[in-house]
C-alpha cells in the first residue's frame, strides 16, 4: 500500500493530525482505528470524543466501533487493514475488562456526537432563567421557516412604535415598500444569524468599522498574492515602456505597487492599461491607451510583453480581480441602509427569542449561539469537564472539510487552553475535494487554514492518503487525468479553490471501457433516458447482483428516466428524488384532508370527486362545479342533483356520500387522524395501493397525527411539512439519487446523465453576506429602488459567490465520478447551438470529449423531448362493495368544450382561494398541481397557469388594490349569512368611511370581439340581481349605508352596482 506510512503515523496517539483522505481511501476505517487506539490507552472511555455532522454518520461510526469490538469473538481476519482494526479492538476489550468499563453493555459511554449535539450538551449545562423545561429543538425546516417568518411579521407590526418607526419605515422605503422583499431579507438573515449577531454591533448599534476592517483584510490579502505573482513575471522593461506612455496616470507608475489598501488605485490603473473589460489581456494598443502612432516601436514591444504575460493564468485572474474588490468606505445612503437593516435585524432576533421562549423551543443556531456564549462566559476555565461532566483529552472530527465558521469557532473555544505536548490531541480528517455543502454554510477554506496555521495553539501535522480501495485501476487513473486539469493549480482560502490530489488504485483491474462517454446534441434528454435503460439492462446481464446508481445534479433531471424505467418494469429505488407533496397519492390524500376539515372547500371536493376512488367523468364533475353557494357534500345526496348525472356518476356520487357519512357525522367525537383513517378505509383506497403507496399513506397519516398532537392541525402547517419531505421508496438494485445524496456511497456501475443541463438560477438575494475563513465579515444590501447600480461590495460578494460556485461544481463532478467501482457512464447533450451550457458539468469535460460530438449528426438530431399524451382517467372499476379495487386506465378523457366550461368555473374557485388568502404571487408549481388535480391536461397546464397568474398580477397592479385589500378590523372574507332557508356567501365585506362594501369577485374574460364597455354591461346584467339580494340581506344586519361592486381582474375594474 503506497500510503501505509501515513496511515501508521495517524495511529500515533501522542500527536495531532489533519488528514486529507480522498474518495475511496478508507477514511472511516482510519478514524475507527484511531478511536480504538485512543480507547486502548485512555483512563476512561469518556476521555475520547468524536464528532461528525449528521446523525446518520454518528450512527455509522458507533456501529463501526461496536462491530469492531464484537468481532474479537471471532477468529483473526486475513485482510491486513482488518487485522489492524482487530488487534486494536482486542486491546480495548482487554482494557474494558480490566477497568470494568462494560462498553458492549453500556455503549452510551462512547462519546460520539454531531457538532449540534455537542452544542446542546454545553448549552444545557447552563440554561437561561426563562427555560423552565429543556427546550425542544426545531429539527424540521418548516418549523424554522415558520418561526423566522413569524418573527419578521411581528417586527413589521412594530412600525407603529415611535422608537422603531424610523428604522422599519426607512428600510421599507429602501425596498420600495415591497413587503415580500422585507420578509426575504429578514428571514434569510435570521437563518444565518450565527454569522453576524455577535460581531456586527457595538452596543446596540451597527459598527461600520467591522465591515471596513474586513474589506481592508480582503484587499490586502488579494494584493499580497498579486504582488507576489507580479514580481515573478513583470520586470523593469515593463515600467520603462510605461514611462513613455502619453497618459500621466500610467506614466507615473515607475515600479510595482505594494499590497496596502492605499495601493489599490495604482493596481486598478495597471489593470485598465493591460486588460480589457472582460478580464483578458489586450492584444493591441492605441492612443486611447496612451500609445499613439509616434511611439509605435514602444507600443509593439509593450504588446509583446502583454502577450507573454497572458500565459500566466494566476496573474491574469489576480490583476483582473482588483476591479472586483469591495469598497473601504460607504456612502451616506449605504451607511443609513446598513444601520436600518442592523436595527431591524436586532428587533427580529428579539421577536424570535420571544417566540422560542413562549414555545419552549429552539433552532440549531440558537443552541450553537448559547453554547458559544457559555464558553465565552467561562473562558478562564481550562477544563472541558465543566461543560461536559467528564474530562476530554482527545477530539476526533470527521468530514472536517464541511465545517462552518460557527462550528469552527466552537471547536476553537473548546481547545482554547490546550497546549502543545500536554497529552491532549486533535485529529481532523476529511477531503476538501469533496466539499459540496456551501448551501449549509460549510467553508472548505477552513481545512486549508488549519493545514497552514493550525487552530488555537494546536498545529496538527498534515497527512495525505493516496490509496483508493474502491475503484478499478482504469477508473482511478482516468479520473486523475481529468481532475488534474479541471481543478485549479493554486489553492485559495477565500474563494474555496482546492488543488487536486492524485490517487493510486489498490486494484490491478483494467478495462478500456471502464469510463464511457455518450454524446448527444440538441438537448436530447429523452434519448439519454432510453440509453440509460440500455446501460442498465446490459449491466444487469453482466453482473446480475451488481448495484447501479443513476446520479443527477438536480432531481428534476430524473423525470424522463423515471418514466422509461416504469414503462419497462425496471424496479428502482428513489433516494430523496420525488417530493412527497408531488406524488399523486399525497395530492389525493391532501385534497381529502382539506375536504374533511372544511366542507365548504369547493376545489378540494371537486378534486376528491375526480380522484380514483370516485372518478367522476368531466360531464358529471361539471354539474357539481356549477353549484353556487352550496356545499358539495350535501349535494351528493340531493336527488335533484343526482338526476343530472350519468348513471355511472350517480353510483359513484352515492358511494362517496355513503363512504364519508360516518367520518363527517362523527368529527366531534374522534381525533381527526381517526376520522381520516376511517374515510380512507371506507373509500377502499388502501386496497389498491402498491408497497410504496402504502408507505406514503402511512407517512401522511403520521404527519396528521403529529400535527394534531401538537395542536397544529391546519392546512398551512400540513403543506409546510410536506414541502420538505420526500416520498419513501422500496429497496432495489437500481438507485436514483442526486450527487449530493451519493456522497460516501459506492456502486458497481454509475450512470451520470444530464451532464449538459444547467443548474437552476437563483433570484438575486436582497442582501449578500459572507463570513470568510479569516473571520472577515462583509454584507451589502441590494441597490435601493432609486439607485442605478449595486455597490462594489455587493458586486464583490456576488463575484465571490460565483467563484465559489464554480469551484464547488468541480468538486461535485469529482464526487459523482468517484462513486463507481467498475463502470462509469457519462451522458451529455449540447445545446441547439452545439455548445455546452455554461456552468454545466459537461462544460468542464468538454476539453476531453469535444471530438466525440463530431460523429453526432446534429442536423438530423431530433428534439426527443417526450410528447405528453392526453392523460387517462384512473378510477376504480368497482367501488367498496368488492374487496379488490382494480384501477381502470382504459377510458380516455375527452378534453372538449365541456372542459372549457368546467375550467372557467374552477378557475374562479382557484382565484377566489388566492384572494381569500391574499396570495398574489403563488408558486407556479403549486398552481400546476392544483390544475392537474382537477383534470387539466399537462399539455394545457402552462396556458392556464399563465391565465391565473395574469389575473392575480392584474389585481396587484390595479390602482384599487391597496384600498380593496387593506387590512381593516371590519373585513370578512367568504362571509356566510343565513336568510331563512338560504345561505349566502360573500367574497369580501368591509366598512370604509362608514360605508359597508359588498365585493363579489368575477374571473370572467372578454368574449371574442367584445369591447370592455360591452363586457361591463354583460357583467352587470348577469350579477346585479344577486348583489342586490345580498344588499337586502345585509341591510337587516348592518345599519351602515351599503354599496355593492363586482371586481373583474380580467380588465382590472371595480364595477359598482346600483339600483
Amino acid at each position: 500500500m503506497s500510503d501505509q506510512a501515513q496511515r501508521d503515523k495517524a495511529l500515533d496517539v501522542t500527536q495531532s493530525f489533519i488528514v486529507q483522505a480522498p474518495a475511496g481511501s478508507g477514511k472511516t476505517e482510519l478514524l475507527t482505528q484511531r478511536y480504538l487506539k485512543l480507547l486502548s490507552v485512555c483512563d476512561e472511555p469518556e476521555n475520547v470524543m468524536a464528532m461528525t455532522f449528521t446523525n446518520k454518520a454518528v450512527d455509522e461510526l458507533i456501529d463501526r466501533v461496536l462491530s469492531s469490538l464484537k468481532s474479537t469473538e471471532n477468529p483473526r481476519p486475513e485482510q491486513t487493514h482488518k487485522q489492524i482494526t482487530y488487534g486494536l479492538a482486542l486491546k480495548v476489550i482487554e482494557r474494558s475488562k480490566k477497568n470494568n468499563w462494560q462498553l458492549l453493555e453500556t455503549p452510551q459511554r462512547l462519546k460520539i456526537f454531531t457538532i449540534d449535539g455537542l452544542s446542546s450538551l454545553i448549552s444545557g449545562r447552563y440554561p437561561t432563567r426563562s427555560q423552565l423545561v429543556t427546550p425542544r429543538i426545531m429539527t424540521q425546516d418548516w418549523e424554522r421557516k415558520k418561526a423566522y417568518h413569524s418573527a419578521a411579521e411581528q417586527t413589521l407590526l412594530m412600525i407603529g412604535d415611535e422608537e422603531h418607526n424610523q428604522a422599519i419605515s426607512s428600510l421599507l422605503l429602501y425596498l420600495d415598500n415591497n413587503i415580500e422583499k422585507f420578509y426575504r431579507l429578514t428571514t434569510s438573515m435570521l437563518a444565518k444569524r450565527d454569522q453576524w449577531l455577535t460581531r456586527l454591533y457595538r452596543g446596540d448599534a451597527l459598527d461600520p468599522s467591522i465591515l471596513r476592517d474586513s474589506a481592508s483584510k480582503i484587499i490586502i490579502q488579494h494584493l499580497s498574492c498579486l504582488e507576489k505573482e507580479a514580481k515573478q513575471h513583470i520586470n523593469q522593461d515593463f515600467f520603462d515602456l510605461i514611462a513613455v506612455n502619453t497618459k500621466d496616470e500610467y506614466a507615473q507608475i515607475q515600479s510595482l505597487p505594494a499590497s496596502s489598501v492605499e495601493d489599490l488605485s495604482v493596481w486598478k490603473m495597471l489593470s485598465s492599461l493591460c486588460l480589457k473589460k472582460d478580464g483578458l489581456w489586450r492584444k493591441s494598443l492605441n492612443k486611447n491607451n496612451g500609445f499613439p502612432p509616434e511611439i509605435k516601436t514602444q507600443k509593439q514591444e509593450f504588446e509583446k510583453i502583454l502577450q507573454e504575460l497572458s500565459k500566466h493564468k494566476s496573474l491574469t485572474e489576480l490583476l483582473g480581480g482588483v476591479n472586483q474588490l469591495p469598497d473601504i468606505d460607504f456612502s451616506k445612503l449605504e451607511i443609513q441602509a446598513l444601520e436600518d437593516i442592523a436595527q431591524v435585524l436586532k428587533l427580529c432576533v428579539a421577536q424570535l427569542n420571544l417566540l422560542f421562549d413562549s414555545e419552549q423551543a429552539h433552532d440549531f443556531i440558537e443552541v450553537a449561539l448559547r453554547a458559544n456564549h457559555t464558553l465565552d462566559e467561562h473562558s478562564n476555565v481550562s477544563d472541558m469537564a465543566l461543560f461536559l461532566d467528564y474530562k476530554v483529552q482527545h477530539i476526533l472530527i470527521d468530514e472536517f472539510q464541511d465545517t462552518s465558521a460557527s462550528q469552527f469557532n466552537l471547536v476553537k473555544k473548546l481547545i482554547h487552553h490546550w497546549q502543545v505536548d500536554d497529552g491532549r490531541t486533535l485529529f481532523l480528517v476529511g477531503d476538501p475535494m469533496q466539499s459540496i455543502y456551501r448551501f449549509r454554510e460549510s467553508q472548505v477554506g477552513l481545512f486549508l487554514q488549519v493545514k497552514a496555521v493550525g487552530i488555537a495553539s494546536i498545529a496538527p501535522k498534515s497527512l495525505k492518503l493516496t490509496t483508493n480501495f474502491r475503484s478499478s485501476k482504469s477508473i482511478v487513473e482516468r479520473n486523475n487525468v481529468f481532475f488534474k486539469k479541471i481543478f485549479p493549480n493554486e489553492e485559495d482560502i477565500y474563494q474555496g479553490a482546492i488543488g487536486y490530489s492524485s490517487s493510486i488504485s489498490n486494484s490491478d483491474l483494467t478495462n478500456d471501457q471502464a469510463i464511457v462517454f455518450h454524446p448527444f446534441t440538441h438537448s436530447q434528454y429523452q434519448a439519454e433516458a432510453d440509453l440509460v435503460l440500455e446501460i442498465i439492462n446490459d449491466s444487469l446481464s453482466k453482473n446480475p447482483k451488481g448495484e447501479i446508481a443513476i446520479l443527477v445534479r438536480g432531481r428534476s433531471h430524473l423525470s424522463d428516466i423515471v418514466d422509461v424505467l416504469k414503462a419497462h418494469s425496471i424496479d428502482f429505488e428513489s433516494i430523496k428524488t420525488t417530493a412527497l407533496k408531488d406524488h399523486i397519492l399525497t395530492r389525493g390524500l391532501l385534497s381529502l384532508t382539506k375536504a374533511l376539515l372544511h366542507l365548504g372547500d369547493k376545489l378540494a371536493w371537486l378534486s376528491v370527486l375526480r380522484a380514483p376512488w370516485c372518478g367522476l367523468l368531466l360531464e358529471d364533475l361539471l354539474v357539481f362545479s356549477k353549484l353556487d353557494d352550496c356545499i358539495i357534500y350535501e349535494q351528493l345526496s340531493s336527488q335533484k342533483v343526482l338526476d343530472q348525472l350519468t348513471k355511472d356518476g350517480q353510483k359513484r356520487a352515492k358511494h362517496i356520500a355513503q363512504s364519508l357519512k360516518g367520518a363527517i357525522d362523527n368529527q366531534v367525537r374522534f381525533n381527526f387522524v381517526e376520522i381520516l383513517t376511517h374515510a380512507i378505509d371506507q373509500l377502499g383506497i388502501s386496497q389498491s395501493l402498491s408497497l410504496q403507496e402504502v408507505m406514503i399513506k402511512d407517512q401522511f397519516l403520521q404527519i396528521i397525527f403529529d400535527c394534531e398532537s401538537q395542536q397544529l392541525l391546519n392546512i398551512e402547517t400540513i403543506e409546510a411539512i410536506l414541502e420538505d419531505l420526500y416520498a419513501p421508496s422500496k429497496t432495489a438494485q437500481v438507485k436514483l439519487m442526486t450527487i449530493h445524496e451519493s456522497k460516501g456511497l459506492e456502486f458497481d456501475t454509475v450512470i451520470i446523465p444530464g451532464l449538459g443541463r444547467k443548474p437552476r438560477s437563483d433570484d438575486a438575494p436582497i442582501i449578500r453576506m459572507k463570513e470568510f475563513s479569516n473571520q472577515s465579515l462583509l454584507l451589502a444590501p441590494i441597490k435601493s429602488f432609486t439607485a442605478s447600480d449595486d455597490s462594489n461590495t455587493y458586486n464583490y460578494l456576488k463575484f465571490v459567490d460565483s467563484q465559489q460556485n464554480k469551484f464547488e461544481t468541480m468538486r461535485l463532478l469529482y464526487v459523482a465520478m468517484t462513486r463507481a467501482k467498475n463502470n462509469l457512464h457519462l451522458l451529455g447533450a449540447l445545446t441547439k447551438g452545439n455548445k455546452a451550457n455554461a456552468k454545466s458539468l459537461l462544460d468542464m469535460l468538454m476539453q476531453f470529449y469535444e471530438g466525440h460530438f463530431d460523429d453526432v449528426d446534429a442536423d438530423n438530431a431530433q428534439d426527443t423531448t417526450k410528447n405528453i399524451d392526453t392523460p387517462k382517467l384512473e378510477r376504480f372499476v368497482h367501488l367498496k362493495s368488492v374487496l379488490q379495487n382494480k384501477v381502470d386506465q382504459g377510458e380516455s378523457v375527452e378534453y372538449n368544450k365541456n372542459f372549457e366550461i368546467l375550467f372557467k368555473s374552477l378557475l374562479g374557485t382557484l382565484v377566489h382561494q388566492y384572494y381569500e388568502q391574499e396570495v398574489f404571487n403563488p408558486d407556479r408549481k403549486s398552481i400546476e398541481i392544483k390544475l392537474i388535480e382537477i383534470g387539466v391536461s399537462p399539455t394545457d397546464v402552462d396556458q392556464y397557469v399563465r391565465h391565473v397568474l395574469k389575473l392575480l398580477n392584474n389585481t396587484k397592479q390595479d390602482s384599487q388594490f391597496e384600498w380593496l385589500f387593506k387590512q381593516r378590523e371590519s373585513t370578512l372574507v367568504e362571509a356566510e349569512f343565513i336568510n331563512g332557508d338560504t345561505v349566502i356567501a360573500i367574497d369580501r365585506l368591509f366598512i370604509d368611511d362608514d360605508v359597508l362594501w359588498i365585493i363579489d369577485f368575477k374571473t370572467a374574460s372578454l368574449l371574442d370581439d367584445e369591447s370592455e364597455a360591452q363586457f361591463i354591461q354583460r357583467q352587470k346584467f348577469e350579477h346585479t340581481k344577486q348583489l342586490l339580494f345580498y344588499q337586502e340581506v345585509l341591510s337587516k344586519i348592518y345599519n351602515n349605508d351599503i354599496k355593492c361592486a363586482l371586481y373583474c381582474p380580467a380588465i382590472s375594474q371595480l364595477i359598482e352596482i346600483e339600483h
